[in-house]
């Protein structure tokens, strides 16, 4: 009988999950930051690791995957991990639900802050890097965590960065605040004995939210003694006070950390509005394309000409902290195609994605569209829509190679750099005059195309990039912006931009070939 019965769980199992769990290393190069502890990890009690250096990410793959995956950070007070009830025992639960989950062992603080945080958004980056294998869409990603790592999760919920905001997140009596009302012991490990006021305030996440924060499910009890309930509370008010959906689920009794056991009074009733909200009450926006969210997340950034142009060597350069007006479009657009980043920043910036020295980079932002378009990447929305052409006529970059630190005093560059521009001059190409463009935009423009605007200065093409976005029933321009030094929304239409600039004469409007969602 026990054989037979056996036979059945293994092969419910087989059903729930695609394959066996897969063990990632979070950083197989090193991880960029240290928590000071050496050594091996321990288990001092099953299940109960403490001492974690060497972080992994253990991924259940649904076998009928609905697209959604989720993290799950397991609690212990930031300096051990409940791995079972907290981590691993949910995985049937959710692959059930067609949905991917992943465990995250993340490395304890010990006193280093940051550190958690980092293994966190490395989580997130490997799912979205492994998203077309997995069969998950990469904006359908959520974080959760119980305890300490709802901490953590909820950290990551609002200090993201352009990569790794989460789409949703599920908060199993958090740890949230580091003011009066935390759990003392997760503050220590986190934050040290004597954090200042500044680290206090930077780690208690009530503060931290704003409207761009994702969308929450909180389960608590209200008599949990270990976190007091006002943790989750406190940060549902936060979410409804910057008018972002969430859900909040108290409990009378239950006490703390009871994740996934089935002596908790409420397991039924927690698992079935948490599923009832995985499959209702998570929305993702219908966005035709995600580029002007992405792009609106770099709202501050600061401006900075010729960040790809510091190097000797010719090498995939990231730096997403400072951009510039294209830069700031590659970084977008790289993120905005899912799978991996950095293969997507390549196949963007460099001719055919093929990096051979300094004229392989897409200068010319004609030559940059025309490389999207060949690789099925771009769509010249402006030759379907508008009948105007113009012939290219590039030169400038070898005609003035004595302001291009890699082509001055290099004959070779120069000689390769001038090829590139007779191939590209000549060329016809379809565009929009500026007084064809009223403030209201047009209706074959869309929110998150992208717009260059074209130039009659002699031997440019493309004087300014950035992305459409209608404010108010007019059409505006997210740009990376050099006079006022950041990342900003215009203030007036991009139609009275064109007009206030003279030497601007119009815009070529292309769009991202493929959404999210294929």
């Amino acid at each position: 009988m026990r054989s037979v019965l056996f036979m059945i769980v293994s092969l419910m199992s087989a059903m729930v999950f695609a394959q066996q769990p897969v063990e990632l290393v979070l950083w197989p190069d090193g991880a960029p930051n240290s928590n000071g502890l050496t050594g091996e990890e321990q288990e001092l009690q099953p299940n109960r690791i403490s001492n974690v250096t060497h972080p992994t990410l253990t991924v259940y793959r649904a076998a009928k995957s609905n697209g959604m995956a989720i993290i799950m950070c397991p609690g212990g007070g930031y300096s051990r991990l409940a791995m079972d009830h907290e981590g691993h025992d949910m995985a049937s639960w959710f692959c059930g639900q067609g949905i991917t989950y992943a465990v995250l062992k993340y490395r304890m603080p010990n006193g280093h802050g940051e550190v958690p945080l980092s293994d966190a958004k490395q989580a997130i980056r490997l799912v979205r890097q492994h998203a077309g294998e997995w069969q998950i869409d990469p904006y359908k990603v959520g974080i959760m965590g119980a305890s300490a790592g709802g901490h953590l999760a909820s950290t990551l919920a609002t200090c993201y960065d352009n990569e790794t905001r989460p789409n949703f997140q599920i908060l199993l009596y958090p740890v949230v605040t580091m003011q009066q009302n935390t759990h003392g012991g997760s503050r220590t490990a986190l934050l040290g004995k004597n954090p200042t006021t500044e680290e206090i305030r930077r780690f208690s996440n009530e503060l931290q939210v704003t409207a761009d924060t994702p969308q929450a499910f909180i389960a608590l009890s209200s008599d949990d003694g270990s976190v007091p309930p006002s943790n989750g509370v406190n940060y549902y008010l936060a979410l409804q006070k910057n008018n972002v959906p969430a859900s909040l689920h108290i409990y009378p009794t239950g006490g703390h950390g009871w994740g996934y056991r089935d002596n908790f009074t409420y397991k039924k009733e927690w698992t079935q509005e948490l599923e009832k909200w995985l499959k209702e009450g998570v929305v993702f926006p219908k966005e035709s394309n995600p580029v002007l969210r992405i792009g609106t997340g770099y709202l501050g950034t600061k401006y900075v000409a010729n960040t790809l142009d510091g190097e000797k060597e010719e090498k995939l350069i990231v730096q997403t902290q400072t951009v510039d007006c294209l830069t700031f479009i590659e970084y977008v657009l790289a993120q905005a195609l899912g799978s991996s980043f950095t293969d997507n920043l390549q196949k963007i910036r460099y001719r055919d994605g093929i990096i051979d020295g300094y004229s392989s980079r897409l200068h010319y932002t004609s030559d940059w569209i025309e490389n999207g378009v060949r690789q099925g990447f771009l769509t010249d929305v402006t030759a379907t829509h508008s009948s105007q052409t113009m012939k290219l006529a590039v030169s400038y970059m070898s005609t003035h190679a004595n302001q291009y630190k890699q082509l001055a005093g290099s004959p070779e560059n120069v000689k390769r750099m001038a090829g590139y521009e007779k191939a590209l001059s000549g060329k016809q190409v379809h565009w929009l005059p500026k007084a064809k463009l009223p403030d209201a935009g047009l209706p074959w423009i869309e929110d998150g195309d992208l717009i260059a605007i074209t130039t009659n200065q002699q031997g440019l093409d493309i004087a300014h990039v950035g992305i459409a976005d209608y404010q108010d029933g007019k059409l505006h321009l997210l740009h990376a912006s050099s006079s006022l030094g950041k990342v900003v929304i215009s203030d007036e239409p991009l139609s009275r931009m064109l007009s206030n600039h003279k030497s601007w004469t119009g815009i070529r409007v292309v769009r991202m070939s493929h959404t999210k969602n294929n």
